[in-house]
């Protein structure tokens, strides 16, 4: 199921809360505020990655099934450091 790493990661990062609450000299109002701030900017950048390849890649159902096709067309709509990039890759 699509839940498993999400459960993984879960567990595998929730050992880091006591010992930045040790680093945090105990305080548990700011423990909270860096678990907090340090989950968000992960997620906006994360979401910031997906607006930008969404609104890059155009869509057309008719190759939507081609990994590659979506690959070339990122690399032609994406400028020359984008299609450098993907070359590389």
């Amino acid at each position: 199921p699509a839940g498993i790493s999400v459960g993984i990661l879960s567990f595998g990062a929730q050992n880091v809360v006591p010992t930045l609450l040790q680093y945090l000299g105990g305080d548990a109002v700011r423990t909270r505020r860096a678990v907090l701030i340090g989950s968000i900017i992960p997620l906006a950048m994360y979401t910031l990655w997906e607006a930008v390849f969404l609104g890059t890649v155009p869509f057309d159902p008719s190759t939507a099934g081609s990994k590659m096709q979506v690959v070339a067309a990122l690399g032609e709509t994406g400028g020359d450091a984008v299609r450098r990039m993907v070359e590389i890759f």
